[in-house]
């Protein structure tokens, strides 16, 4: 059905090229350009032209120079594009913009723990600013390391000062002893429900805390949680946020943790000035807060203010964890892990029947959940309860699996039969040592891009930022190869084509939002967002299409960054 949809659009779009386009002259024209529109009659294909106009904001007419040319009046801007590439823009259909202070100590390239408590200690006695009074570290790779770091490693750097490091899966931290202590949580604090205290052979607590439910334990007033949590400091770290995406070519984003209560940050950033195309995924532990979330916005649309429902503010996602982690390795799998034949992985954080229930009530809320899972265990019980959601009340919803990591065919069958979109990572770049434990036989069925290409299953491409680095075309360079940082491919079978990859980064992102009809590809009638390369990133090596330069970004047909001159 997609592929037929997608046909229509660009024969559509031929139509409006040869006579149905506005007769007033356009904004703007671009020519003499290698534009790879994605519209192609199959998701993954592209058509190429070299030219389009621009008008209010819109693509007005999309063709050859000639064509594109003989629409300009005295009034409308040209841009000679000089032969360079040109994509639409970017979309990042899952990340965390604001899950880290600014402040915090970027420790991805720390390669061993002396390297890394020297790295803290440097940071504690020069003063580094301290949110909230923790030192903070992200991205630590206990590959690099060798091992996790304990309490007793952060107490050589203080013990009056808490400090925090977050691993590079997000769903790992440690802490020293005095973040415990001043949290009261000791060797007779329990697990709380989805979340755990790790403990060493003494039975004693060992810094090493997993999921988000054991880590709120820490926080209360003496100790107060240093994420971005209040409109302050949404808006400050929106302020600086949005430039660092246009640089990278980046013009549409899926936030995938807002707590409904900060939803109003968003609005106050105002997106539409600031040229970035937000999603909002609402932070499904707040289900009453949604539920009045849904009903406050349906007055404000009655009222015509659709404050959450524009081109530029889309709040219709609730984000849902049932899963652990694929790169903390405590995803849970149906068989064993590999040379560890007892463990399977932690268990989810809910049963069937109470997930079933949980994906039900985001169902009837007219709302699309967006599932964080894993292991194939999860998604199993995921697909079962979208499966029973859709089954009591059909409608296209368009529900989503987040990250999806580990999939048979039975999955990917069922996924194609469902519509769930599958927003896969692109990391294994920076995380192919992570993976190792899971075994080679394994790794063809990780990271499924390909097959979800094969199985007719839309792909969302995205970095999960911080959880991998931003840039999307470091994400497509690792969607291309598989190729770690050391040069190991892992799972060739899902590398993708560059036009796949590029079609995943646009389209895919567009229609995980049920945008697809407005944005994602270059087409006539469609939001005038774009990206000017400095080279044509399926002509480069492999392995050099991260360094590709990102020229100019635009956001409804306005420049909303430009690379300085070399």
């Amino acid at each position: 059905m997609l592929r037929h949809h997608l046909f229509a659009l660009f024969f559509l779009s031929a139509i409006c090229l040869s006579g149905c386009g506005n007769n007033s002259e356009p904004d703007l024209i671009a020519f003499n350009g290698n534009v790879l529109t994605m519209a192609g009659q199959n998701p993954g294909e592209t058509t190429i032209v070299s030219a389009f106009a621009i008008k209010n904001g819109n693509f007005s007419a999309v063709g050859s120079d000639a064509q594109i040319k003989a629409l300009a009046g005295n009034k409308t801007e040209r841009l000679d594009l000089q032969g360079r590439t040109v994509v639409p823009g970017f979309n990042d259909a899952h990340m965390h913009p604001l899950a880290m202070p600014s402040q915090a100590i970027d420790l991805s390239e720390i390669d061993s723990m002396a390297q890394l408590q020297n790295r803290l200690s440097q940071a504690l006695n020069s003063q580094h600013p301290r949110p909230y009074g923790w030192l903070i570290g992200m991205s630590y790779d206990d590959t690099r390391l060798g091992r996790h770091p304990n309490r007793e490693d952060l107490d050589k750097i203080s013990t009056q000062v808490p400090i925090l490091l977050l691993h590079a899966s997000m769903h790992l931290c440690a802490v020293n002893s005095v973040a415990l202590n001043n949290a009261g949580v000791n060797h007779d604090t329990q697990d709380p429900p989805g979340g755990k205290l790790f403990r060493d052979k003494s039975g004693q607590l060992s810094g090493l805390i997993s999921e988000r439910p054991a880590l709120e334990l820490l926080f209360n007033e003496q100790q107060p949680q240093p994420f971005p949590h209040d409109l302050a400091s949404v808006l400050d770290g929106l302020e600086a946020f949005y430039p660092l995406a246009h640089s990278l070519g980046i013009t549409s984003y899926g936030d995938a943790l807002v707590p409904p209560e900060l939803a109003l940050g968003y609005l106050l950033s105002d997106p539409q000035s600031a040229g970035m195309r937000v999603n909002l995924m609402f932070d499904g532990e707040k289900m009453p807060a949604i539920q009045y979330f849904v009903e406050l916005n349906s007055l404000l649309e009655s009222l015509g203010l659709n404050w959450f429902s524009s081109p530029w503010l889309r709040a219709k996602t609730v984000k849902l964890f049932h899963g652990m982690s694929l790169s903390g390795r405590t995803a849970r799998q149906f068989k064993h892990y590999h040379g560890r034949p007892n463990y399977f992985g932690e268990e989810p954080q809910r049963g069937q029947a109470e997930l079933n229930a949980l994906i039900e009530e985001v169902h009837q809320l007219g709302m699309q959940a967006a599932v964080h899972s894993n292991g194939d265990y999860e998604i199993d019980m995921v697909l079962k309860a979208i499966a029973a959601a859709n089954a009591s009340a059909p409608r296209e919803h368009r529900h989503r699996i987040e990250h999806g990591s580990i999939v048979n065919e039975n999955i990917l069958q069922r996924m194609a039969e469902q519509d769930v979109v599958y927003a896969p990572h692109s990391y294994i770049y920076e995380k192919g040592p992570m993976i190792e434990p899971y075994g080679a036989l394994l790794w063809p069925r990780m990271f499924a891009n390909k097959s979800a290409f094969d199985y007719g299953i839309v792909n969302a491409a995205n970095s999960d930022y911080p959880v991998s680095a931003l840039p999307p075309l470091l994400r497509i360079q690792s969607l291309l190869s598989r190729r770690s940082r050391a040069g190991k491919v892992y799972g060739p079978e899902q590398r993708l084509s560059i036009e796949q990859a590029l079609w995943a980064y646009t389209m895919g992102g567009a229609y995980a939002t049920f945008e697809e009809r407005y944005k994602g590809s270059i087409e006539t009638g469609k939001y005038a967002d774009f990206v000017v390369l400095a080279e044509h990133p399926g002509k480069v090596e492999e392995d050099k299409i991260k360094d590709i330069k990102i020229l100019a970004t635009y956001v409804d047909g306005i420049k909303r960054y430009q690379a300085s001159a070399e």
